[in-house]
């Protein structure tokens, strides 16, 4: 294998780099390969993946490390890879097309194409014999019937065209609350209140539709969705999905009850539910929830930062050529690690020598100290000590193991979550380690990722820039410095979002529909320009667009972009009926339509420190800080719609007229 060595060699993405020694003729994506294909009339095969995904280290294993079926592919096919993360664009017309033919998706997405790039057949992961199978009937039909498949290529693209797309405006009307209610109603038909999550297995964190529900909750005083919130919380935090040893947590559990991970870890989840236990925290004050965080912060720092400021993108499922082999331990292990300490862990920690995976195990807590205790007639401080004195010994010996590799791209989008995460963090916390981690991450991107011209690239990887930013990358970032602004009244943080959003209107903006589409108009292989709207694990690049347009339009009093975002929320409104867990950014941008707006008058000396304050207090998502040199140090006046208060000397005093504000309609709450 290592004497091949095919165009991706001078790619810089690992993903990459981990198929540029196939013996297939790989092309990475781009004009050389469709060119190629038109002139040859060969259909192409693009196949898209990403670094730390176990079954594609399986099938490049299996399958694409073949010489046979290299020879193939190779003959009838022009082979193209392709990184998700760094071509979302395209991951998204190529997995749309693969739903509609399997009604499922998933990666690694292998996707069959005309020479113009139009869809005909797919799939994900493929054995070498079906795989083998394919590639033979595809290229005999295309060879004795062409027309049969361009036929099905044309079905196809109209199907990936029209779904997931605005095509003209809707009215604008008031949010009646009883919409929201209805939804959320709806929504918890699909709650495991037993596991916490979604009903059913595999089970992903989904830490941005958590936050709605926390906020939701809060807001509409639901007991029933904050109790289920909490739920869902304490239940991954004792689960196998997070890192008891090392912190941070997994992408998703393989079963209902997040024991079993897929131990791939992403910068995405992790910068999203510090996000979200930090908001919780300032509900419940758990200190489950701190302790969650601070760890989660120190996984990141320790492995996903990069010397230069930014966060890398992902750690491998896989090591040693296994799926979790770094993560778990046989009690035999355990057992020889920690001696006399050995049964008091493995009972906390669950611990058997059958195991949980394979004859090896997950850690999760499945007993309290209290029950430890009790068991082993132990002070719960003798009990406290055994257990982080273990974890310690285990983390250590974790350590001398061979490590995942890292995937040592630094996505903007991604990292502009980061940058929320910390403040988040430094909110809840208090802790200013936080914010600086924050503003340095914002530097790096506004020195690496970002020109003079506020143009975004969407990937820094071997000390370049790759790939034009795509909306999520304008959006999320300039949200990210918005919100770094309204902490730190540092104004070139709000510089640069305001010139972020006008460039993102430039690019990505459809007058006709009031949408953003996710890429702009000058990639030439791409059959169709789509949005992006549904929310998943990340929320949607339009759903953030649309809050950001919101949040810069009220604090600039820029009624163009309040209008924006009030024009895409109504496009989508229908969709709150039905769609559920899949548009809480949209639902979550109604709730801010739907509340009045509360600005805070604060001094310029010191105010961002009060506002912070208040953050740190309230869960009210519509309060924007006003610095004016009219108030005094520690002068505050709210104001709320149309209405200012009496000047106020009090965080707590904000807080308390903020805690009236609900969603219901007419009325009032007392209690925060």
């Amino acid at each position: 294998m290592e004497n091949h060595n095919n165009r991706l060699s001078l790619e810089t993405s690992p993903y990459l780099l981990q198929h540029s020694h196939n013996p297939v003729d790989w092309y990475p994506w781009g004009t050389e390969a469709f060119d190629r294909a038109k002139a040859e009339n060969k259909l192409l095969l693009i196949s898209v993946g990403y670094s730390s995904c176990h079954w594609c280290h399986v099938m490049e294993r299996e399958t694409f490390s073949n010489s046979a079926i290299a020879d193939v592919m190779n003959k009838h096919f022009i082979n193209i890879k392709v990184d998700r993360e760094e071509r979302p664009d395209v991951d998204q017309i190529y997995m749309n097309a693969v739903q509609i033919i399997t009604k499922s998706g998933g990666w690694p997405l292998n996707c069959f194409a005309l020479p113009d790039g139009r869809p005909v057949f797919g799939g994900t992961y493929y054995k070498s014999d079906q795989w083998l199978n394919v590639l033979e009937s595809l290229a005999a039909t295309w060879q004795s019937d062409p027309s049969r498949v361009i036929e099905v290529a044309e079905e196809l693209t109209t199907g990936v065209a029209t779904s997931e797309l605005v095509t003209s405006k809707r009215e604008i009307k008031p949010f009646d609350p009883n919409l929201l209610h209805t939804y959320v109603e709806k929504w918890k038909k699909q709650f495991d209140n037993h596991f916490g999550g979604s009903k059913g297995a595999p089970k992903f964190p989904m830490p941005g539709s958590l936050l709605f529900l926390l906020r939701y909750g809060h807001l509409a005083g639901d007991e029933q969705v904050l109790c289920y919130v909490n739920n869902t919380l304490n239940r991954m935090a004792s689960g196998g999905i997070y890192d008891h040893l090392g912190g941070g947590f997994s992408r998703y559990s393989v079963d209902e009850r997040w024991l079993v991970p897929h131990f791939e870890k992403m910068l995405y989840d992790n910068a999203q539910l510090v996000s979200l236990y930090s908001q919780a925290y300032k509900k419940e004050l758990n200190p489950v929830y701190e302790r969650v965080v601070a760890h989660t912060i120190g996984f990141m720092l320790r492995e996903l930062k990069a010397k230069s400021g930014g966060f890398y993108s992902s750690l491998d499922a896989d090591s040693e050529g296994k799926e979790g082999a770094y993560y778990t331990f046989t009690k035999q292990q355990v057992d020889e690690l920690l001696g006399n300490d050995s049964e008091v862990f493995s009972v906390a920690y669950g611990i058997s020598a059958a195991g949980t995976i394979n004859g090896t195990n997950v850690l999760n807590k499945c007993a309290s100290s209290s029950q430890i205790s009790s068991l082993f007639s132990k002070s719960k401080e003798e009990v406290a000590q055994i257990i982080q004195q273990s974890l310690t010994v285990l983390f250590a010996h974790r350590g001398s193991r061979p490590k995942p590799s890292t995937d040592t791209k630094i996505l903007t989008s991604w990292n502009a979550l980061t940058i929320r995460a910390f403040i988040d963090a430094h909110i809840a916390f208090g802790n200013e380690s936080y914010l600086r981690e924050a503003i340095e991450c914002a530097n790096f991107l506004m020195e690496n990722s970002i020109d003079e011209g506020f143009n975004v690239s969407r990937s820094y990887c071997a000390g370049k820039s790759c790939v034009n930013g795509f909306l999520d990358d304008y959006a999320f970032t300039a949200d990210s410095f918005l919100y770094l602004y309204r902490v730190t009244f540092d104004a070139k943080w709000l510089t640069y979002s305001q010139k972020l959003v006008e460039h993102m209107v430039e690019l990505f903006y459809d007058s006709a529909s009031g949408m953003f589409y996710f890429s702009p108009a000058n990639d030439k292989q791409l059959i169709v320009r789509k949005m992006e709207l549904m929310d998943g694990v990340i929320p949607s690049s339009s759903s953030v667009a649309a809050q950001l347009l919101l949040d810069l339009g009220r604090m600039q009093s820029n009624s163009a972009y309040v209008d924006m975002a009030s024009q895409m929320v109504a496009n989508i409104a229908d969709q709150l009926t039905y769609a559920g867990p899949y548009v809480f950014s949209w639902a979550n941008c109604a709730v801010k339509l739907m509340l009045p707006v509360a600005n805070l008058h604060v001094s310029e000396q010191g105010g961002n420190e009060v506002y912070a304050q208040v953050l740190k207090l309230s869960l009210f998502p519509n309060l924007y800080p006003s610095a004016t040199t009219e108030k005094k140090v520690g002068e505050l006046q709210l104001c709320t719609g149309n209405t200012c208060g009496e000047p106020l000397t009090s965080v707590d005093a904000v807080v308390k007229e903020l805690c009236r504000v609900w969603i219901g309609g007419n009325g009032s709450k007392d209690e925060g």
